[in-house]
């Protein structure tokens, strides 16, 4: 396939994503606000017990798989189904390599991040879709990190733009519930100003599904094509 081609594709997985968020708005939104409830599990935790080991592992065992059921939604938005409130879910019943997935992942990239950054990048693009392919197509561990390889080799850079627009969304769009003094006496308090819950609202209502389902339709993309997911990107980072 022709760069200027990748390129077309690239962009079409933004403006198809909108399309679908635009169309599937209504069927997406109860998913979405669900996710977001079983997400702020975690804060009562917190001001319970005055630690967040509880909500770190609440996270882990809770909001990873369901996160990941939520890929399971855009995956299928992807392909022309409907959102479905169930596979939110949809991760459980491959629990347990839901979560060796996601721990490996978060591991690499950390441990590529810690390595000057770009290892870290570069590291997270090649096995992204290792999380798509253990809800969607139920792989093993192994096998979702190797294939996930084959499909981004020649696509990284491509990638790279929706990776870091939700890199940047997350670090530095204010969140509604903020904790403080999180090293000796955490406590969560609610920042409830205009300004924040509109940016609040933003990001998991519209950006963050947006390019979720962006991601998705590479991923679909990738897929469907493997040929090309496996041809030489000579200008690839």
């Amino acid at each position: 396939m022709l760069e200027i081609d990748k390129d077309r594709a690239a962009i079409g997985w933004l403006t198809g994503a909108w399309d679908d968020y635009t169309a599937g708005f209504f069927a997406l939104l109860p998913v979405l606000l669900l996710q977001a409830a079983i997400a702020s599990g975690g804060l009562p935790l917190i001001n319970k017990w005055h630690s967040l080991l509880p909500a770190a592992a609440y996270s882990l065992f809770v909001t990873t798989p369901v996160s990941l059921g939520c890929v399971l939604v855009y995956i299928r938005m992807a392909r022309g189904g409907p959102a479905r409130l169930a596979d939110l879910f949809g991760a459980f019943p491959v629990y347990h390599r839901v979560l060796a997935v996601s721990v490996g992942l978060g591991l690499l990239t950390l441990g590529g991040l810690l390595a000057f950054v770009l290892p870290g990048v570069l590291l997270y693009l090649t096995y992204c879709f290792s999380e798509y392919l253990v809800v969607d197509r139920r792989t093993g561990v192994k096998e979702s990190f190797a294939l996930s390889r084959t499909l981004a080799e020649g696509w990284r850079r491509r990638l790279l733009p929706i990776a870091m627009l939700m890199l940047v969304l997350n670090l530095f769009a204010p969140e509604i519930a903020r904790v403080s003094d999180p090293f000796k006496n955490p406590e969560v308090s609610l920042d409830l100003r205009p300004w924040t819950v509109a940016a609040y609202l933003l990001k998991n209502f519209v950006f963050m599904p947006w390019l979720g389902l962006a991601m998705a339709r590479a991923y679909v993309f990738l897929l469907s094509f493997p040929t090309a997911a496996q041809e030489p990107d000579p200008t690839d980072a």
